[in-house]
């Protein structure tokens, strides 16, 4: 018997929401610009739903959604839209999410896959995992990681972390040593000009309600 050429498979996915403090594309742009350019990484095809809380029906949603395109954030939904939004919902494709974000159950967490690298990572280097990241090395001042899951560093953290990048707000990152250029989990994101007061040991990082936590384990 042939196979059905489409079929419907039910599923969760972590999206990225972008949310706005204010409705002027011109501020909007400038806070994309200066984002962009602190995580590079995080702003590469990011597909991610709008939330319209502040803006109103007036407003150009088109034009919103072309400036988010240019900067590598892919707007496939968007969030807190009502009936007057629809037209525009209808005409630019984009999926209605409802008023309440998608809430994923600890519990039905599926099995990532782990990615393993042997080895310090030298500046200028860049590992991408789609699962979990595990890094038996050092990760130097200048390189990057990046993973779908969780970041694991057997060693010491001097570069930049990028967990959870496809929107997995449960990523954590964990390192024996911490000295890191930059952390971020589900494009919340942390800079660190200086050496941070947890360099002296081993950390965890978490997100909880869009701050990211750093604590000593």
């Amino acid at each position: 018997m042939t196979a059905a050429a489409v079929s419907l498979k039910a599923g969760s996915v972590a999206l990225t929401t972008l949310s706005f403090s204010q409705r002027d594309l011109t501020a909007i742009e400038a806070e994309l610009a200066r984002k962009q350019q602190e995580a590079p990484a995080l702003f590469c095809r990011l597909p991610c739903a709008l939330d319209l809380e502040p803006l109103q029906p007036g407003d150009d949603l088109a034009s919103l959604v072309e400036l988010c395109q240019s900067y590598g954030v892919l707007p496939i939904a968007v969030r807190n839209a009502g009936p007057d939004w629809q037209p525009q919902l209808q005409a630019l494709g984009l999926a209605d999410l409802g008023r309440q974000p998608a809430k994923t159950s600890h519990h039905q967490t599926k099995a990532r896959q782990v990615k393993i690298h042997r080895g310090n990572i030298r500046s200028g280097q860049q590992v991408f995992s789609d699962g979990d990241l595990i890094v038996l090395g050092m990760v130097s001042a200048g390189a990057e990681i990046l993973a779908a899951g969780d970041i694991h560093v057997y060693g010491t953290l001097r570069g930049r972390a990028l967990a959870g990048v496809k929107g997995e707000q449960n990523a954590v990152i964990g390192c024996q040593q911490f000295d890191a250029e930059l952390v971020a989990i589900a494009g919340q994101y942390r800079l660190f000009d200086e050496a941070p007061k947890q360099a002296e040991g081993a950390v965890v990082v978490t997100l909880d309600a869009g701050n990211l936590n750093i604590t000593h384990v």
